[in-house]
């Protein structure tokens, strides 16, 4: 069973896009007022 697209995660670094990772880091405030999330290798 697919998982609800709203907790799909995807890299906000435009050169990488990665859906998953073992370990997400918060990147830059973004103008949501949310931040960023990058995946391990970013």
């Amino acid at each position: 069973m697919a998982a609800p697209s709203s907790f799909l995660k995807i890299c906000f670094s435009p050169k990488c896009g990665a859906s998953s990772s073992e370990r997400w880091w918060k990147g830059w405030r973004l103008r949501s007022g949310n931040m960023a999330e990058l995946c391990d290798r970013c």
